[in-house]
This record gives structure tokens, sequence and C-alpha cells, in this order.
């Protein structure tokens, strides 16, 4: 990737731009090889843009069909009084436009009132920040959003319309075509171009081995490219702590074949290539830890399990929106002071309580017994955010208390210390 990166910005293709700590901001700027790999590193905080010849360049191998190209605001402002929401749509062409509205029900569950439908014609249309059309068109109008599925009861008529909808959606959605290109960088660009590729170190880092394992201990869908972004570690240090855990059956990977693959494949204990090519951007990878993995960490972290608790506002599977927890106290203590602590407040009278025996905490550790109370929420009406200098002091003292309380909970394990 940096490879590739080094050379779109030697030929001008792409520049980038950063914040300064005093958030001032500096664009037009051409990144080095070493500026590349550092902000592939998480330590450079940067993005980068297509200048007008990289556009062109982009052009080229795509081939779009900008008539087909459509900017569809949805839901961006909602009438309080009839609960209507405003949305807008802009497309080359007004024939697509109608249809989208026509189909609307089925691509978006929206019913739109077309007596609500505001018509402009648009000269010199800005679609993206490097390419302007001649002319397009936008109407605004107003929905409402209704919930359905497809069931035994559903009238053929209305599943073939669905279907025909979405296929009819899909091709409009693939506005350009996905060129097939040689992504060797040695056929791409010279072998000279990749000398200076960092090398690996020798021994792994044991506190990045250990962060490795951190990261996974609840979420056994996390990547090795975000542990390296979120700690600022390099891709190098990252590879190399990552491949030893692997070797050791710590940690295993799943690996998907592209972006629409939702399954992927399980149990893959990645090479040090793979890895690589993980952290580079060319493998859709994650990982989790095996109970050998599990093991190791508790090893190195001394958890207490006793004051283990999950705020689970997602509804995640298998469990409802709820808490869940070893100790019922702690719990408790959670439903009195959630609307200290988070956005959402549970809703009182609505709480069911569930014993769990035994209680599946984490992917990887099971314990005898946990406690479950699912509710439903609301958005609290004091959120932590909120607190200014005309907030009540009992108030402000209730917020420290409650902080401080959760803060305590939080720390159910000891991270190692390494020299």
């Amino acid at each position: 990737m940096a490879v590739a990166a080094e050379r779109l910005f030697h030929k001008g293709y792409i520049l980038a731009a950063f914040c300064t700590e005093t958030e001032k901001l500096i664009e037009d700027i051409t990144l080095n090889r070493s500026q590349i790999q550092a902000h592939l590193d998480g330590k450079i905080n940067a993005f980068y843009y297509l200048t007008p010849q990289g556009g062109a360049r982009w052009e080229s191998l795509t081939h779009p069909n900008w008539n087909h190209y459509r900017q569809w605001y949805m839901g961006y402002r909602r009438d309080e009084i009839t609960g209507l929401i405003k949305s807008q749509i802009t497309c080359c062409s007004r024939q697509i436009i109608e249809k989208i509205i026509n189909l609307s029900e089925h691509l978006e569950s929206q019913t739109i009132l077309l007596e609500t439908c505001v018509w402009e014609k648009i000269e010199c249309w800005e679609a993206t920040y490097w390419k302007t059309l001649p002319k397009a068109y936008k109407v605004t109008y107003q929905y409402r959003h209704f919930e359905w599925c497809i069931n035994s009861n559903t009238p053929q008529e209305w599943i073939d319309k669905d279907r025909q909808a979405r296929q009819w959606n899909s091709e409009i959605l693939h506005w350009y075509t996905e060129p097939e290109l040689d992504t060797n960088p040695s056929s791409l660009f010279g072998d000279e171009y990749l000398n200076s590729y960092p090398a690996l170190a020798q021994t792994p880092n044991p506190k990045i081995e250990y962060l490795i394992l951190e990261f996974a201990v609840i979420d056994n869908y996390y990547e090795l490219r975000r542990v390296a972004y979120s700690m600022h570690l390099s891709h190098a240090e990252t590879a190399l702590a990552a491949d030893s855990l692997f070797q050791r059956g710590d940690i295993k990977a799943k690996v998907f074949a592209d972006e629409d693959d939702t399954e992927g494949t399980s149990n893959v204990i990645l090479t040090r290539a793979g890895i690589q090519d993980h952290l580079d951007g060319r493998l859709l990878a994650s990982y989790y830890l095996t109970p050998q993995g599990g093991a190791r960490w508790e090893a190195m972290a001394d958890p207490d399990w006793n004051k283990f608790s999950i705020v689970n506002f997602l509804g995640q599977f298998p469990y409802e929106e709820g808490f869940l927890g070893t100790q019922r106290e702690i719990i408790e203590q959670l439903l009195a002071l959630d609307r200290l602590l988070f956005m959402y407040e549970h809703i009182p009278g609505t709480e069911k309580w569930n014993v769990l025996e035994p209680w599946k905490a984490t992917y990887w550790k099971t314990l005898p017994r946990g406690y479950y109370v699912s509710c439903e929420f609301q958005h609290s009406d004091l959120c932590p955010w909120e607190l200014d200098d005309n907030t009540p002091a009992e108030i402000v003292e209730e917020y420290k208390q409650a902080s401080q309380w959760y803060e305590n909970v939080k720390k159910w394990y000891t991270d190692p210390s390494f020299d």
C-alpha cells in the first residue's frame, strides 16, 4: 500500500491534508514514503484526496456512467407534527429519479407523498469535489417510513415487483466498472520501488502480544490493523507479535473473500505474509482468542470475574438490550445510575430478570452463573456531557460519585507491567 500511495503522490494523482495541534488545516501536501508508512501505522493523522488529474485517471480505468450516479439524502429532517420525513435525490437523469420514486416502497420502505415533490433543474452540478457535470435534476419530497417483510401472506405480485425493483437498483448502483489490474507492486512500479519496505524485527514484543490479546477479550471480530492504529504501533512490530500468537495457537483468524462475504472462513492460522496483507488492507480478516489464548490473557491480567458486567444497548445476539453481570448487586446499581452514566436510561417497570446457569460471559469464557436484566430504554434526561456551570451542585456531585463507582467496576482486571 505504501508503494502504491507513493507512486500516486509522485504522479500528482493524489494529495494529502492534515490538522496541526492548533486545529489549522494544512492542505495540498505530497507525502514521502516514510510519512506514508507513519500514517499507515497510525502515527500521522492525515487524509488524502484526488486531484483533477487523479479523477481523470480513475475515470480512464473505470469508465463511469455519470447518468446513473445519484445522491440520495434520506431522513435529514422530520416534521414533529406530521411525522413526515424530508428527503432529496439528485441525478443527471430525471427518468432515473422518477423510477426511484415509483419504486421507493421496495427500495427503502418509503411511502412518498407525490404532492410534496418539488423539482429543480441544476446547471453545473458539482457531483463530487473533483467532478462537475453540465446539468442535473433535484427533487425534494416528504415520505413516511413503514416496516414490512415478505411472508406467506404476501401477494406474489408484490414479491415479483420487489425482486424486479432490487434488480434494477443493483444495476444502477454499479455506475462504474471495477478494472482487472495486476496488483503486484513489482509489476506496477518495478522492483526498485520495493526496496524500502521496513524490515521486521526479530523478537516479538511481549507488550504488543498482550495488547493483541486484550483487544479481543470481548470482541471476536477485531482487526489487527485496528489494534495497530489505536495503539500507534508500526505494521512491522504488530505483524511480528501477531505471528507469534498465531504460531503458538493463542489466536486464530476469520478470513473474508470480499466485503460482501458475511460468513467468512474461521479457524485460519495466518502466515506472516497473510498478516502483512491484512495490515496493508489487501486481506479482509478479523481475529479472536482461542481457549488457550484466553487462558494466557487471564494469567497475565488476573481478572476478577465477580466484577465483570456488560452494558448492552445494541441488543447484541443472543441478548436483548439490558445489563449482564456476575453479581446482581452490580446490575442493580447500573439500573440506579444509568441516567448519570450513559446517554440512555431504562424505563422503570420494564425490567425482566433472568438467571443464566451457566453463563457464557464471552465467546471463550463460561462462568457458573450470571444475571441478566432486559429493559426498554429511552434517551437520558441528563447526559454527562451536558453538565455545565448552570447544573445544580447536587447533580454534579451525584455524577462524580456515579462515575467513580463505575470506574472502579470497570477495573475488573489488571494490565501487567512490561520492562
